[in-house]
């Protein structure tokens, strides 16, 4: 059997709702915007991160990365009392913090 039979054959419902899944899973991480803020201080970083998750639909997803660290709280704190949520927030090397956001 080669590839052409392969694609003829009609698929389970099973394979086909899991590739679905998957489709729709690669999909969204790649709509995941990055906003790159480094050598930026506050409050630039907050009005850019603010501006970048206004173009976003509800539900999209903003990657903050940042390297002055007072940006760091006062972008949780302005993000969750604008109504969006920190979905994660982690020292990636030294002095670089990347955030991720999600329009709420």
């Amino acid at each position: 059997m080669d590839d052409r039979d392969r694609d003829e054959r009609p698929e389970r419902d099973g394979r086909a709702a899991l590739r679905e899944a998957v489709r729709g899973a690669a999909g969204e991480r790649a709509l995941m915007e990055t906003l790159d803020l480094r050598g930026l201080l506050c409050p630039l970083t907050w009005a850019r991160t603010k501006y970048a998750l206004s173009l976003l639909r509800r539900g999209g997803e903003l990657l903050v990365i940042v390297d002055h660290r007072p940006a760091v709280p006062d972008l949780k704190r302005n993000a969750e009392e604008t109504g969006n949520e920190v979905v994660s927030s982690r020292e990636s090397s030294d002095g670089v913090w990347e955030m991720v956001l999600r329009k709420g």
